[in-house]
């Protein structure tokens, strides 16, 4: 019997007493009931209670109605900032800070002069500038004059070889210095400018790399700032993500599409309807919550998302469109059956209740679903004084009605026999190879320029993933384009000279050969170390030919796969080598189990496995054992054994996700045996539901024997061809113990 609140107690114990204290009389074979008490019809579920006995009970109901009830999944959110909607601002120079232009909480545009910086090394950029300008403009009158004169023959021409050269360096040179000031966003018209003290000052702009707000700035006039250093941080708030933790359980539960409601700490009584936009494709190690993403765009008008915020998601699971609903408060149960108190009557003097058994589909705190039972819109159900009623109805047999059957999931079997396997059974978990999963990440130092991914975003090899502006990038550059200019000079002033013949000593033109050569292997040289560190061929070649530097590194996946991590964000400083984007292939993926020391001589290569995951509860699949450890941890004491599907799963599986291995050692001749759901336990005890041919059940205690993962071999108790309940049973236990 359903234990009820002491508060329900008492009301029946006044309803007692009033049945105590009033004439009684017959009704329909029962014992003699009050006239102005209670009249119960315990067969055809009938009550009759007088206005004495309803004011006591405070019995109250509502009226049946058609809505939407709808599933849910619940789970924690926090709002966070979309990768291309957040960014850092730094120096690519060393300096410090001469003047501010904002402050935290002011709205800049893309491109905006935060602040500038005076820095040394801009100084001696220019001054090399303006020297090299110099020296150019001055090798340019001389190689003129020399040029006249030479037409004249009045120097020789080995004279006016060597001042085109000369002025060929200079104009490299300043090819140069004018493709670094680009790479660090100077204008030339900045390095034309005098240092006299009237001119303005020469400053480097650190401008805002996105539209947004500036969140925090740490500097300050008068600050020394290094290049790896964050000095604001912007924020575009306009569209957010919001970041749902899923619990592996429910992970089968949650799609792309599905609806989600979320609410937020900060925001009392705001709910935000949106739709899962993402599911991630990687169990956090330590929590194993998967996570699911929704965007949200903020009123320009209304409350704010703000990244940070913490909350509640609630995952609106899909289904039939609107239907029947009940109050949740008026649905009752004893363990197995849900009935509801139907009012038939209702007079000053008496009023009437049937209890109807019904089958309840999704519930939230407020309604129920109702997927079948007797129960029709305009309806009243009691929603108040239901668990006193419900006390009055005691039949004494376990007999669920054809409702209850399908609420409960009931499942009927004859007993059979089965071959119970002795099997061993090891916890695990799915297993990327680790060929089949990388970390993509860039070769040089730098800041992160730009995301070119999206969460779970299959890529290819070779794609470019992000971009990375670095200094040392263009350095190579540099030294690749120097390199280039130089050769092409001292390449054209060697065929000068061999084609001269005996007029130029044979060693000039050795030296001159050895000369062009060198420049050749260095510009090989740099041109490799561009290829290496993710250049393409065509961007090289394009440097040589504009004489203008590439700006930012690509950052390429090493394979093809999905990305599925990331969490840096734009303008951070980035050392080599840092992992950045994690990519799985999630193509083929196994199983690794944790085999106990003890059972390691009972696992070999070649065994067929079973195999089920805490995300997909009704999931079963095969494999077969591939590899086996060689040795036993020293910590957890078990070794490892990979097992290969035999099929591919037609799920989203995620590394790490938990698992559950079953491996046969023998299959003994078959023996009469249940399915082990069909048999539950009190104490040291088993009992199986038996079903009569009255429909009813009859708990009946059995023997058991050996058990596998599916069946539990019957010693005694039962016999071949009995039908028992296989599912839904520990539903009608809770019955029994009711009418018990």
């Amino acid at each position: 019997m359903r234990r009820l609140c002491c508060s329900h107690w008492v009301r029946l114990g006044v309803l007692l007493l009033i049945i105590a204290g009033t004439p009684a009389f017959g009704h329909e074979g029962h014992q003699p009931l009050p006239t102005k008490g209670v009249q119960i019809d315990l067969k055809a579920g009938h009550l009759t209670l007088s206005r004495a006995a309803r004011q006591v009970l405070d019995v109250q109901s509502v009226e049946v109605q058609t809505r939407d009830v709808a599933g849910v999944v619940r789970a924690y959110a926090t709002v966070v900032a979309p990768w291309t909607r957040r960014a850092y601002v730094t120096s690519r120079m060393p300096g410090r800070i001469g003047k501010l232009h904002v402050r935290p909480g002011d709205t800049v545009e893309a491109g905006q002069v935060l602040a500038e910086l005076d820095s040394l090394d801009l100084h001696t950029l220019r001054l090399n500038y303006q020297k090299t300008q110099n020296e150019f403009e001055l090798s340019g009158k001389i190689l003129e004059s020399l040029t006249v004169a030479a037409k004249a023959g009045s120097i020789p021409a080995q004279r006016l070889v060597e001042a085109e050269n000369a002025h060929q360096q200079n104009q490299n040179e300043l090819d140069v210095l004018r493709a670094k000031a680009v790479g660090l966003n100077v204008p030339e018209g900045d390095l034309n400018t005098s240092a006299a003290g009237d001119s303005p000052p020469l400053r480097l702009s650190l401008a805002s790399p996105i539209r947004g707000v500036v969140v925090h700035a740490d500097v300050a006039v008068g600050k020394f700032v290094e290049p790896i250093e964050h000095l604001f941080e912007i924020v575009d708030t306009s569209r957010v993500w919001v970041k749902i933790g899923v619990l592996e359980r429910d992970l089968h539960r949650v799609q792309e599409g599905q609806m989600v409601r979320v609410t937020f700490n900060g925001l009392p009584g705001k709910n935000f309807d949106t739709k899962v936009d993402k599911l991630g494709l990687l169990l956090d190690p330590q929590t194993h919550q998967g996570t699911a993403w929704a965007e949200i765009a903020n009123s320009a008008t209304g409350p704010r998302l703000l990244p940070g915020m913490n909350g509640q998601a609630e995952f609106i699971l899909p289904g039939r469109a609107k239907g029947l609903s009940l109050p949740t408060a008026s649905v009752f149960s004893d363990g197995a059956e849900r009935y509801v108190f139907v009012e038939e009557t209702s007079t000053k003097a008496s009023s009437e209740y049937r209890k109807k058994s019904v089958v309840i589909g999704r519930r939230t705190r407020e309604f129920a679903e109702v997927i079948s039972g007797d129960v029709f819109p305009g309806d009243r159900v009691v929603t108040r004084g239901g668990h006193e009623l419900s006390s009055l109805f005691f039949l004494g047999i376990l007999r669920l009605s054809p409702e209850t059957a399908k609420s409960i999931g009931l499942k009927v079997e004859a007993v059979s026999e089965h071959s119970v396997e002795r099997i061993l059974q090891f916890d695990g978990a799915l297993d990327v190879p680790p060929q089949r999963r990388t970390s993509a990440s860039s070769q040089l130092a730098g800041t992160l320029r730009s995301i070119r991914v999206d969460r779970g975003q299959p890529v290819q090899a070779g794609t470019i993933l992000a971009e990375i502006a670095s200094l040392e990038l263009q350095d190579i550059q540099l030294e690749l384009l120097k390199a280039h200019l130089d050769g092409a000079l001292w390449r054209d002033t060697y065929t000068r000279l061999r084609n001269a013949g005996d007029a130029v000593p044979r060693r000039s033109v050795l030296e001159m050969e050895s000369r062009v050569k060198a420049l050749e292997t260095r510009f090989a040289n740099f041109r490799q170390k561009l290829l290496t560190v993710g250049l393409s061929s065509a961007q090289i070649d394009e440097v040589v030919k504009t004489k203008r530097v590439v700006d930012a590194l690509p950052v390429r996946a090493p394979m093809e796969g999905v990305v599925v991590h990331f969490d840096r964000v734009l303008g951070q400083v980035i050392r080599a080598d840092e992992p950045l984007f994690e990519i799985h292939d999630l193509s083929q993926v196994g199983v690794q189990a944790f085999v106990g020391e003890r059972e390691t001589s009972h696992v070999q290569v070649g065994q067929t496995a079973r195999i089920h995951f805490v995300a997909y509860p009704d999931f079963e699949t095969e494999g077969t054992v591939a590899r086996l450890g060689p040795v036993v941890g020293a910590d957890s004491r078990t070794q490892g054994a990979w097992i290969e599907f035999q099929q591919p799963p037609s799920l989203a599986l995620q590394h790490n996700m938990l698992a559950r291995i079953t491996l046969t050692t023998a299959r003994p001749p078959p023996a009469l045996a249940v399915p082990l759901n069909a048999v539950v336990r009190d104490g040291l005890r088993s009992f199986v539901f038996v079903q009569k041919t009255d429909g009813t059940f009859e708990r009946r205690r059995v023997e058991v024997g050996r058990a596998d993962d599916r069946f539990l071999e019957i010693k005694s108790g039962l016999t071949h061809g009995e039908m028992i309940a296989t599912s839904g049973v520990p539903q009608i236990q809770t019955a029994y113990s009711a009418v018990r």
